[in-house]
Formats: structure tokens, sequence, C-alpha cells
């Protein structure tokens, strides 16, 4: 890549390899500078860019790359905030880098956030392939951490699909790191991974709350803070189906605390969601209420569909004896099926739940064949077995 540029460079001052090399290196070595066939010394190195006219960091840092770095950050600064970038902004931004003959770390992360932004297209293999590649840059580059978080992300996906052979190949591999070296962000994630397993699969709700409660102590001891209010809330949804409503409380209460403190918008409304599960759950309308109206007040402006606001509305509407309001709620929450089916098994289970609820208060059931249908494709566990229940209940 230097080599490139130092030619890149030569052409536009119009010197001739003669030229360029004449004093410094034989003609014959500049050309093989130049295609990536020699590495110049430092010092010949910063006679070629004295006589380029340039500095010879310039020469050392690809601009492209710097490009992408830019691009890179600013997509990452955003995410999970309502101003993100659009799947489609984020692909034409990034896809003019992929191909490029780049060592960069930049562009590994080019791959990930690439293979995000094809997950609403539902082309799997695509976003799996994406990460395999950035996973073999940052394994050249031993960008450990890095590498991690792509692996993590990789198996969260293969989860989210139920493909869970494939998830667990990857999840005994990260399980042979040792978590107390990783740092805080991939800790965290890698726990967060563990956790949507158990909740999937493994159904020992008490050990994901205990293993939450580890992450947060590390947190604490390293003062390094990262998806406070995630762990927290997970926590409190841990609970809820465990029926412990102390510690839902509290966790609440907690995440409550630190999303007040931020002032992020985004961490606000996911507890408001979170909080209408609580209230739902526990049959509390008026709590429901004040959270509907808090999601609404935070996302005011904002056209795009929310699935758990509309969900809380058609439950709200339904617990209150307002079934035709119910009702609209949820045909309205059933027309974009096609947006949610692709959320994981968590979100899907929240929003049958809240349909079939609906249901058993006299919204309709124009949906319960849909749920029997998606059902089918849950792992075998919690939540495949309580939607079952209330299927069976409902047709009596």
């Amino acid at each position: 890549m230097i080599g490139q540029r130092i030619k890149t460079l030569r052409k536009e001052k119009k010197l001739t390899q003669s030229q360029l090399a004449d004093g410094i290196i034989t003609k014959s070595m500049l050309s093989m500078i130049e295609n990536g066939k020699a590495e110049t010394s430092m010092r010949s190195l910063r006679e070629i860019a004295k006589r380029l006219d340039v500095s010879v960091q310039s020469l050392l840092i690809d601009p492209r790359e710097a490009d992408l770095q830019q691009i890179v950050e600013e997509i990452e600064y955003v995410q999970g905030t309502l101003d993100s970038w659009s799947d489609e902004a984020v692909q034409k931004a990034l896809l003019p880098y992929v191909e490029l003959d780049m060592n960069s770390v930049w562009q590994g992360k080019a791959y990930t956030l690439l293979a995000d932004s094809v997950f609403n297209s539902g082309d799997e293999q695509e976003l799996l392939d994406l990460y395999d590649r950035a996973i073999v840059a940052f394994e050249r580059l031993e960008e450990k951490e890095e590498l991690i978080m792509a692996r993590i992300s990789q198996a969260f996906y293969l989860l989210m699909w139920n493909r869970f052979d494939e998830a667990i190949e990857r999840i005994d591999t990260l399980e042979l790191l040792d978590s107390r070296s990783m740092k805080t962000k991939t800790r965290v994630e890698f726990s967060m991974l563990m956790v949507f397993r158990n909740m999937l699969y493994e159904d020992d709700l008490q050990d994901s709350i205990r293993r939450l409660e580890g992450t947060l102590d590390y947190m604490k001891r390293t003062k390094m803070y990262y998806r406070v209010d995630d762990v927290y809330r997970t926590i409190a949804i841990c609970a809820l189906y465990l029926k412990d409503e102390a510690v839902i409380v509290d966790a609440l209460k907690k995440a409550k605390q630190y999303t007040d403190f931020t002032g992020d918008v985004s961490m606000q409304i996911r507890l408001a969601m979170t909080e209408a599960l609580y209230a739902i759950d526990y049959r509390n309308l008026k709590h429901l209420k004040e959270q509907i109206e808090v999601m609404e007040r935070l996302l005011e402006g904002k056209t795009e569909f929310i699935a758990a606001l509309e969900m809380s509305r058609g439950v709200y509407h339904a617990l209150s004896g307002d079934t035709e309001a119910g009702r609209q709620s949820f045909l309205s929450l059933l027309e974009h099926h096609d947006n949610w089916a692709k959320h994981g098994f968590v979100d899907q289970a929240i929003y049958f739940e809240g349909l079939l609820i609906g249901t058993d208060c006299g919204c309709g059931e124009d949906w319960v064949p849909m749920i029997e249908r998606e059902i089918a494709r849950f792992p075998e566990g919690r939540f495949r077995r309580y939607l079952s229940s209330m299927v069976t209940k409902i047709k009596g």
C-alpha cells in the first residue's frame, strides 16, 4: 500500500521512476516497491518523501483508511440511538471500502457493520460471510478484543435464528477463553450472549441473574460502565419470568437511576418498554398507562413503527375493557409482523403474549393461527411452552 501511494504521488508530480529513484535507490528497486514486491528502508522512505514534497507520515498512512475510520466511528457513535444510520446509509457508505486492499482494523469493523446492516434483509448467509471476513481480518492483525466481539455477534445471530448447533460451536470456542482477561465491553457482551442462550434453551434464569450480577460487580470494580441499563433490564426480564417482584423492582430502579443520569433518550425508551412489560405481567393498568405516555413523549415526532409500544397500547386497551381500541392496536401490530418477525425469540414471545392477552380479553383471534405457526419455530424451552399453553387455553 505504501508503494501504491508512492506511485500515485510520483505520477501526480510528473516524475519518472528514474527521476524519483536517482541517488536514493535503484530504478528497479523503486519499481518493485511501487508494485508491492519489496519494502523500503526508513532512510530511503524519508528521502523519497522529501523528493515528493510530502511528509513521511502521509506515505505510511493510507488516506482511504483515515476516511474509513471516520465513517466507522460516526456509525458506531450513534448506534442504538434514535439517530442510528439506516441500513441503506451504512451500506452506501461502507461498500466502496469492502474490496480494497487494506490491512486495517477499520476494514474489519466495516465488515461487522455491513453484516449488521443486512440482518433485516433476511440473508443469513451473507451476514455470516461478512462476519467471517471480519474474523479473518482481526486474526491477521491480532486484534483480540475485536475478534472475540465478532465471534460473539455471530453466535448471537445463530441463536436468534435457532441454528443452535452452529451457535454452540462458536460458543464452545469462546468459553475456552478466560473471560477475566476480556475488556469490559467484551465481557459484558459475552455475558449477555450466555444469558440469551440460557433464556432460550437452558431455562436456568437464576443462573442468568447471577452471571449478570457478576458482570455488574466487575464494572463497579473497574469503574468501566457499558450497557449498564441493558444489564439491569435483562435482570428484570429474567425476574419477571421467575415472578420475583422484589428483584424486578430493584433492577428497574437501578436502571432508571442510570438512564436519568445519562439523559440518553434511547435508554429511557428501552427502560419504559421493560417497565410496561412489568406492568402488563402484574396487571397494573395505571403504571402501564404511565409507561405508554413516557414512550409516546420520548418518541414524539418519530414516525417509525415501534412494535413494543403498539403491543403495550393494545394490552392497555384490552385490559381496560376498550376491546375495539385494543383490536385496532393488535391489527396494527399484526400488519407489521414482517418487521418484528426478524427480532429475537425473546422479543417475539413478548409480542405474541400481548396478542394472546388481547384474544383472551375479546379483541379478536385473527392472529392466533399465525402465532401457532411461529411457535413451532421456537426452541424447546420456556417461551414455547408458555405460549403453547396460552393458545391451548384460548382454543379450549
